[in-house]
């Protein structure tokens, strides 16, 4: 992780990752921005403790720092040096700190220290091995009624040809993901521009979704609820010019997912025992899917003690 968090994540490119500039490339119209608005509306409350994953410049967290309030407390790590610097002049809140530290390793948190654990277009980032420990790390970090939000490039990004002047992957990466039998892991660089001038390099490790269920249900998580956030004409026209545009996709970008600890999920319904078989089922439906190179399975739609109506 730390070679493609150097290459990607600089004081070369710290320019476009600063405060609002984050949210003005594609990846913040389309994902951050609707992420965000997600956790205000349906995860964060006031009070909680949030861990943010792979932190960046910051600006996102200071949102998040917001939502928790002045009796919450928001806590970014991130692997860059000179991410952290920018974070920590740009993005200030008495409530949000920021800690070096690799993602895809052990953390420096107790265990069940955060009530939310976010991640920003980070886990397309990690290789498979890296990821399963991440979310074995998240899984340890929850406390026991928290919930998991991740924000990353949809597992079908790439299955439609289109073709944005604003969001581009080099041609021979996408075909060499095409033409391979296995695409897991497969990295494919690009260049995102940002609407107020510039851009920056980014890369794409794929996952399939089975892959990211796989690991969640080896780490003791389970899919809880899931978004398709798509690029759309008319505000890729207003923001970045008609001839920007040469084909649009005809798959989702973005993909945004929750998950929770599934023994919580189980301990926290008053159907505990058909819902444990359910869980059951569901894992047993990944592992098959997996083996057949699908993921059908839909997320568990479920209420624990905590939920309005559970």
């Amino acid at each position: 992780m730390s070679a493609l968090v150097s290459r990607l994540y600089n004081s070369q490119s710290i320019e476009q990752w600063q405060h609002e500039r984050t949210m003005l490339h594609s990846s913040g119209i389309w994902g951050r921005e609707p992420a965000l608005e997600y956790l205000a509306e349906e995860v964060v409350k006031t009070g909680d403790v949030v861990v943010d994953l792979g932190a960046g410049a910051g600006y996102p967290r200071l949102r998040l720092a917001g939502m928790a309030g002045a009796t919450g407390n928001v806590v970014g790590i991130e692997l860059s040096d000179a991410m952290i610097e920018a974070a920590r002049r740009h993005c200030r809140a008495g409530n949000l700190s920021f800690r070096r530290g690799d993602i895809s390793q052990p953390l420096a948190l107790a265990d069940e220290f955060a009530d939310v654990v976010t991640g920003f277009m980070v886990l397309h980032n990690l290789r498979r091995a890296e990821m399963r420990r991440t979310l074995s790390e998240v899984e340890r970090v929850l406390k026991p009624s928290g919930r998991a939000a991740f924000l990353t490039m949809h597992p079908d990004a790439f299955e439609s040809q289109w073709h944005l002047q604003f969001l581009s992957y080099d041609l021979s990466a996408l075909q060499r993901y095409r033409d391979a039998a296995d695409k897991e892991d497969i990295e494919i660089p690009g260049c995102a521009r940002n609407v107020s001038g510039g851009e920056n390099a980014i890369a794409t490790v794929y996952h399939s979704r089975c892959s990211v269920l796989e690991a969640a249900l080896d780490a003791g998580l389970v899919l809880t609820d899931e978004r398709d956030l798509w690029i759309d004409r008319e505000t890729a026209v207003q923001m970045f010019g008609i001839g920007s545009i040469g084909c649009m996709p005809t798959t989702p970008t973005y993909w945004m997912f929750t998950l929770a600890k599934s023994g919580t999920v189980t301990n926290g319904h008053a159907d505990a025992a058909l819902l444990n078989g359910f869980i059951s089922e569901h894992q047993a439906a990944v592992a098959s899917a997996q083996q057949c190179g699908l993921c059908e399975v839909i997320p568990l739609q479920v209420r624990t003690a905590d939920t309005p109506g559970g």
